[in-house]
């Protein structure tokens, strides 16, 4: 056998029919549609007509000889044969997709850095910081956010903050600081409650702003139990710190805060601390990265930072 010049010789089994590989495009079809268990989820995400990704499902299962998809009781929907060649595609395109990625920031290595932050630190401390940070660094840092272990694994970001410990994702990581959270309300709320008995003081307003995203939902419980209904005053939930913060300087409500994330507004007064109904819970902050990222400078640099800003040092670097 023969190729052209500057071509790869086959390799084994090339240029046998039954092993070749489908169109890449109906397998990634093919995929989205067990991702997302149908059809019409698929097609949206995807961009593609429900005629078109039919087109290319059929296009496998004519391939296979096999039914891919059960189309009767008027949805269709993947056989067992189907999710299962599914999830090994779906599997698949994940590996590429973070193989990708890694060796993409591995090109960058040299001129950026991005780090995956809860919104809460990086708009109250890390935002108004990070210009200078990049200047002294030499290298641009760009802040990624919200992020979430999934984000390193896919290698989204080079490395994350987290208030979890990152070897519970099967992370690297280490714990960078802990502090004890406070409930702090407005100045307004304060002097309308029993300051020694504020959680049994059900006057309007009294109110615990439950933050239940990832880190912060079992913050309250850890005083007042899981049974959200039996806690001494009514609850609000909040998807994250920051409309928490909001909505106690508007007199909303008690929050429960680690003092770091606003010390400037207990500076300035517009935030008031209240006393401990009994010892605080612990709020922690880790630093997950990327195999890859260790030992790196640029991994020091920012962890040092970070750990700086949290002390309430210069943080310049």
């Amino acid at each position: 056998m023969t190729t052209k010049p500057g071509s790869l010789p086959p390799g084994p089994g090339d240029d046998a029919p039954a092993r070749r590989l489908p169109p890449l495009r109906a397998l990634q079809a093919f995929a989205a549609v067990v991702r997302h268990d149908g059809m019409r989820r698929a097609a949206e995400r995807l961009h593609l007509s429900h005629a078109a990704l039919s087109q290319h499902v059929q296009h496998l299962e004519e391939a296979f000889g096999l039914r891919l998809l059960d189309r009767s009781g008027g949805r269709a929907r993947p056989t067992p044969l189907g999710r299962e060649f599914g999830e090994a595609l779906i599997d698949g395109f994940e590996r590429i997709e973070a193989a990708t990625a890694r060796l993409r920031l591995r090109g960058d290595e040299s001129r950026r850095l991005q780090l995956g932050a809860p919104t809460s630190l990086s708009v109250s401390l890390l935002l108004p910081r990070i210009e200078e940070f990049s200047a002294r660094a030499g290298f641009e840092l760009q802040l990624f956010c919200p992020a979430g272990p999934a984000d390193l694994a896919q290698a989204r970001v080079h490395a994350l903050l987290m208030h979890r410990e990152p070897a519970e994702h099967g992370l690297r990581g280490e714990l960078l600081f802990e502090q004890a959270l406070l409930p702090v309300a407005s100045p307004g709320l304060l002097a309308r409650l029993d300051p020694q008995r504020w959680w049994l003081d059900p006057v309007p307003g009294a109110r615990l702003l439950h933050v239940v995203s990832d880190g912060w939902r079992e913050d309250w419980p850890a005083w007042f139990g899981a049974d959200t209904a039996a806690w001494p005053l009514p609850q609000l939930s909040l998807s994250s710190p920051m409309p928490a913060i909001s909505a106690a300087l508007a007199g909303q409500g008690i929050a429960l805060l680690y003092p770091r994330l606003i010390a400037e507004r207990l500076a300035s007064g517009e935030l008031a601390p209240l006393p401990l109904p009994q010892p605080a819970p612990v709020k922690r902050l880790y630093l997950a990265w990327l195999p890859e990222a260790e030992g790196a400078a640029r991994l020091q640099w920012v962890r040092d930072w970070v750990v700086a800003l949290l002390r309430g040092e210069d943080g310049g670097g």
